[in-house]
């Protein structure tokens, strides 16, 4: 629940248009790297077709932000017969195996080096959102019916994963932009300011990881026993939020491509994507279920 809140800053800070910041570029790039230093605002020929461009990672991608709307859309109507399958479980298949892709994509060097610092490096940005797509989509599966119990004894480990992994996306950007801003063009800054917003909305989550690390085991369960919508909220809150960074991910590889600019791709993320995957499933789940579900009390349950 307490996860929706910093996404109304996200839409905001992600309004503002990026710019033709670099040289002149009198034809397309063709360098992925070139484009998300640059982006491809001046570019003379022809772009490169959506369909064709996507990769097997970007249809994961596309599969999951359509399942994404689906779900918005049964928020929307207060649709929550077997939610937890039509729902979660989906979208946790969809999830973790685009997860699992990634990390191959990774270990095998497929995903694209290069020499950029710090975080405007792609493999750290495409290792950080891998992971926490897999954070997110565990963390939604735990909180729901769906999770199995012989697998709760894995919670502290998995925990302590998702924490770092929250960690990094928070600290990484920040340290880029104050460490290294002078290594960075214009265009990669804006970026950066993007995913310190990203890593803020994501650590969020550091909350209820903690929680579930510092709690017994059955903590989980006198949560869903006095709020009983609870085992909705949380992992669809999770999931919402998985929407938006994989959303984020996805425009950012298809600016790279030179498919559409960074210019146009940042504001329909914020105006018309991080809307309809999340602000809006999270509000009609809230004033369908807001008697059943705690804002903050059930993250102190069992200390009080």
């Amino acid at each position: 629940m307490i996860a929706a809140l910093p996404a109304l800053a996200a839409s905001h800070a992600v309004l503002s248009p990026l710019r033709p910041l670099a040289p002149q570029q009198i034809t397309m790039a063709l360098d992925q790297k070139a484009n998300a230093m640059f982006d491809t605002v001046d570019a003379r020929d022809k772009r490169p077709d959506f369909i064709t461009s996507l990769e097997t990672r970007d249809k994961l991608t596309a599969a999951f932000l359509v399942h994404g709307v689906v779900v918005s859309g049964l928020n929307v109507i207060g649709l929550y017969d077997r939610y937890e399958y039509v729902a979660i479980g989906m979208a946790g298949f969809i999830g973790l195996t685009s997860a699992a892709v990634g990390w191959y994509e990774l270990c095998a060097g497929i995903t694209e080096d290069d020499d950029r610092p710090g975080f405007a490096h792609e493999r750290a940005i495409m290792l950080y959102t891998t992971s926490y797509l897999a954070g997110v989509m565990w963390l939604s599966l735990r909180f729901s019916p769906l999770y199995p119990a012989s697998l709760v004894p894995l919670d502290n480990l998995l925990c302590a994963v998702s924490i770092l992994v929250y960690l990094y996306g928070l600290v990484s950007p920040a340290a880029t932009l104050v460490c290294l801003r002078e290594q960075l063009t214009p265009t990669e800054v804006l970026r950066m300011k993007g995913m310190v917003v990203s890593g803020l909305v994501g650590s969020v989550f550091l909350l209820e990881t903690t929680a579930l690390l510092l709690h017994e085991a059955d903590w989980w369960g006198h949560v869903t026993a006095r709020y009983p919508a609870q085992s909705v909220l949380e992992p669809s809150v999770t999931v919402f939020a998985a929407y938006a960074v994989e959303a984020g991910v996805f425009i950012h590889r298809l600016a790279r491509r030179g498919v559409v600019t960074f210019a146009d791709a940042v504001p329909f993320y914020g105006k018309v994507l991080l809307p309809l995957l999340t602000l809006l499933p999270m509000a009609c789940l809230f004033a369908y279920r807001h008697d059943e579900v705690s804002f903050w009390e059930f993250l102190f349950l069992d200390w009080e």
